[in-house]
């Protein structure tokens, strides 16, 4: 008989994680699991080595599925060989034994098996399912097609492009490439002033190799995971491929907009943060940055087709008809921990009836009311007054006073200055 790895030597059990990590992305139907729950599924997977002439029967396969992940089996119908298996080959990604003829498997030399919980898979794959059904019902013209089918075009090929901010560009390049020494903090702080940084480095560590499944939840867990010399490289690579050059003073005026007011909220997310011990300011900091992401995303693709967009009110139309929608479905579509998605999705929710303690999505709602009271738009907002909004009364409950929000603002305006103060200095 084999043994697993959890029966072996004194009692210790091997650190089998990239292994299994490496198998579940791979393997059938596994793989059609998001992220963290095949990271939620290998916790209780196991690993089973086989050398020459072990058997395995057909046993307890209702409560499990088996795939050979290394080595060759012999396929046995009682004591005739009726084929053989060969791991890394498309049979082999199939489950063992599921709608088969043999009954077991003989190992020819050293062979590695792994087994996941059926009933486990069954439980993340429905509510996977039921959390993914999520319909917007918007109206699109030719503008928003013409943009959207270059996402997918993208998207289908891990292409997407999300705009850095040229002055930014300049001052962070100089950093990386300058050859000095770079702590986690002040990287972090570089990298949380442009968004599409942030998306794109979060992106990067989730698909880390040997990631343990757990999404990343703030820019220095990011670091932390990717090394960073790592995450140095990555960087000098994005500010490449995707520094944009705005075609026309409509985008630039848009796009200015969008990075002025995602840095203030995500530093006014953090000063509220602060004040509330059930929530992470770094976590809070990195919900702001990502929440309007597609907006971002649609500027960026915008940018391609400026001639189209040099009317204003065309490209404000665009981002307000696919902005949400975008926003939530390429945090979805690069596997962000369910706290973005729901800012994403929850924070431009005004009329809220909130319960429970504050969240996220909350202070981001709080950050928006702010800044639109602060810095009014040009144009008729949809933002509305605080005045009236429930959220904000339970807001205020909790110490957090949005209607007289300029201790916030010069807190949070404190925050920025001393960022954008590192970065010219470094």
């Amino acid at each position: 008989m084999f043994k697993s790895d959890a029966s072996r030597g004194a009692g210790k059990k091997t650190d089998n994680t990239e292994v299994l990590l490496k198998a579940a992305g791979s393997v059938a139907p596994i793989n059609e699991l998001t992220v963290q729950n095949r990271g939620s599924l290998c916790r209780s997977a196991t690993v089973q080595h086989l050398q020459r002439n072990d058997q395995v029967k057909q046993e307890n396969a209702h409560r499990f599925m088996m795939y050979l992940v290394d080595g060759s089996v012999n396929l046995m119908q009682g004591k005739d060989e009726v084929g053989s298996l060969t791991a890394g080959t498309p049979e082999a990604a199939q489950p063992l034994f599921e709608n088969k003829s043999y009954q077991s498997l003989k190992a020819g030399g050293a062979a590695t098996l792994v087994k996941f919980g059926r009933e486990q898979y069954d439980i993340l794959l429905r509510e996977q399912q039921k959390n993914s059904v999520h319909v917007l019902d918007v109206e699109v013209g030719p503008l928003d097609n013409l943009i959207f089918d270059d996402i997918i075009n993208d998207i289908q090929v891990n292409k997407i492009s999300l705009a850095c901010f040229n002055e930014n560009t300049t001052r962070i390049t100089s950093v990386l490439t300058g050859g000095g020494q770079v702590a986690i903090p002040e990287l972090a702080e570089m990298i949380q002033t442009d968004p599409g940084l942030s998306s794109h480095i979060v992106l990067a560590a989730n698909r880390a190799e040997g990631n343990g499944g757990d999404a990343i939840q703030s820019i220095r867990g990011a670091i932390s995971r990717l090394g960073i010399e790592s995450t140095m490289q990555t960087l000098v690579g994005l500010l490449k491929s995707n520094s944009m050059q705005p075609g026309n003073a409509a985008i630039e005026a848009r796009f200015r907009r969008y990075i002025q007011r995602s840095s203030l909220a995500s530093v006014i997310m953090y000063v509220l943060a602060k004040d509330l011990p059930h929530l992470n300011p770094d976590v809070a900091q990195l919900a702001a940055l990502t929440s309007d992401i597609g907006e971002l995303m649609l500027l960026t693709y915008a940018n391609r087709h400026a001639e189209q967009f040099e009317d204003r009110e065309k490209l404000v139309g665009v981002v307000n008809s696919l902005g949400e929608i975008s926003s939530s479905w390429l945090l979805r579509t690069w596997d962000f921990a369910p706290v973005f998605v729901e800012c994403a999705e929850t924070s431009r929710q005004w009329y809220r009836n909130h319960t429970g303690d504050i969240s996220y999505a909350d202070l981001n709602t709080a950050a928006l009311l702010i800044i639109q009271s602060e810095m009014p738009d040009e144009d008729a907002s949809s933002i509305p007054s605080a005045d009236n909004l429930l959220l904000a009364r339970r807001l205020q409950q909790a110490g957090i006073d949005i209607l007289a929000p300029a201790k916030i603002m010069q807190e949070a305006t404190t925050r920025l200055v001393g960022i954008q103060n590192l970065l010219k200095a470094s």
